[in-house]
């Protein structure tokens, strides 16, 4: 892996912070959710589905074997990680450059066109000098209060964890996990997210079972626009049963007010579809809005704010004591957490 973090900060793994991500770097309808079950049931719930992104501990000089053979596919674009602190960056583009169904948008369309014909480990070093998408990255660096040119590697006493994706491409599910040489070809597949499932649970299991550290999360279409379209074929059927219903009503036999009947009852179901619909799209708007809102509190700089405060409570005498609370709930804290 990367020697050092090249100007690349470290960025939190939540799928806020992937979707605006995705979104900041030009990129169309596509969020980023959190998974809690690789069941076909759930995946199929969220179609279309662009790739899984598998979040792991990372153990020094330890790579899961794989049954799996590596492969040079050319269809398949994998970079080689360069950057430490670039992975969960470099994972979201595994997903992204290797669908032909997304919009990706000038920058990654740019990116994409001119590194396609370069190796991996090219591929990983143009991605390390790509401004555009570094400087997207950057904007969720959180605010230091003291800054260090001090580059220590991870040891064995941190945890560290590692990012790699899934996407299927020409048939065949693909692992992409920019610390190979190249992409891992898990074999051809006519449902991939039913075949997804076994190979991350087989890839969970090959760890020692008190790690049960993992994360999960799914590049997806964008809800809203996926809701709305189904609320515009209801509101067709809707219409439509509307005209047949005015056409029943004005030819007033017993046939006729029988499926006049059905008809208000096929309407009915209708509506109480489009108002449950409306009410996902309604929870999906207001995911994004906290989702801004929380990405707004992570780049703030609350530093000035805090200096402020324990300035008030040491004229106050009351800053001491508060730092021995502190001291002790630091002490319960789990260790820090370092993304590889």
């Amino acid at each position: 892996m990367g020697s050092d973090n090249g100007n690349w900060c470290l960025i939190e793994s939540d799928p806020g912070v992937f979707t605006e991500l995705i979104q900041d770097m030009g990129v169309k309808d596509v969020q980023v959710e959190e998974l809690y079950s690789l069941d076909l049931e759930t995946l199929s719930a969220m179609e279309p589905v662009y790739g899984l992104i598998f979040l792991f501990k990372w153990q020094p000089g330890h790579n899961p074997p794989t049954k799996a053979p590596e492969s040079s596919a050319e269809s398949v674009y994998y970079a080689q990680q360069i950057i430490q602190n670039a992975c969960a960056t470099q994972a979201i583009l595994s997903v992204l450059l290797n669908r032909q169904d997304i919009e990706l948008g000038e920058t990654l369309n740019n990116f994409r066109s001119f590194t396609i014909d370069l190796p991996s480990d090219m591929r990983g070093l143009a991605l390390t000098n790509c401004d555009q998408i570094r400087d997207v990255h950057n904007s969720f660096v959180r605010p230091e209060a003291f800054l260090s040119d001090e580059k220590r590697p991870a040891t064995e006493d941190d945890d560290v964890f590692h990012f790699i994706s899934y996407v299927p491409v020409d048939g065949h599910l693909y692992e992409l996990d920019g610390l190979r040489g190249s992409p891992v070809d898990h074999g051809k597949t006519s449902n991939w997210l039913q075949d997804v499932g076994t190979v991350i649970q087989k890839r969970m299991d090959e760890y020692s079972q008190s790690e049960i550290r993992f994360n999960l999360m799914a590049v997806i279409g964008d809800r809203r626009k996926i809701l709305n379209k189904k609320i515009d074929s209801v509101d067709a059927d809707i219409s439509r049963l509307l005209q047949r219903l005015e056409a029943l009503r004005l030819d007033d036999c017993a046939e006729s007010r029988e499926e006049a009947t059905r008809v208000e009852s096929q309407i009915g179901m209708l509506n109480s579809e489009r108002a449950g619909l409306e009410q996902m799209v309604e929870m999906e708007n207001d995911k994004f809005a906290k989702y801004k809102f929380d990405n707004v509190l992570r780049k703030h700089n609350f530093i000035p704010m805090v200096y402020g405060l324990l300035s008030g409570m040491a004229e106050k005498g009351t800053l001491e004591s508060a730092m021995e609370q502190a001291k002790e709930l630091a002490k319960k804290r789990p260790r820090q957490q370092n993304w590889q």
